[in-house]
């Protein structure tokens, strides 16, 4: 799935970044990748963006014939900043877990 994280400024949409994310289901688990925004006030005209993704895994009890994996959850997270002119990303986490969920196919 992709979700725009979009600005509005001067009565137009500007694209800040396309998040990625992809959820999974198998006979031996299921697999979410949740996406959640936060703003963060710091002194700028426009407040930071966290944006977070909760990547969980939960076994299931169906039987295949390979073995389920461990539960795990793992937050991913990026803060934008505004710098007076756009938006930067903090981190290349998002783009590492986009290309983590390219692999798996």
């Amino acid at each position: 799935m992709s979700t725009p994280l979009i600005l509005v400024r001067d009565d137009r949409f500007e694209l800040i970044e396309m998040i990625y994310t992809f959820d999974e289901s198998l006979c031996t688990y299921k697999r979410t990748q949740q996406l959640a925004f936060q703003t963060i006030a710091d002194g700028q005209p426009y407040a930071a963006i966290k944006a977070t993704v909760t990547d969980a895994t939960v076994p299931n009890s169906e039987s295949c014939d390979d073995p389920a994996p461990e539960a795990s959850s793992r937050d991913i997270s990026v803060t934008y900043h505004w710098n007076g002119t756009a938006y930067v990303k903090g981190s290349d986490a998002l783009d590492k877990l986009a290309g983590e969920n390219a692999n798996r196919f």
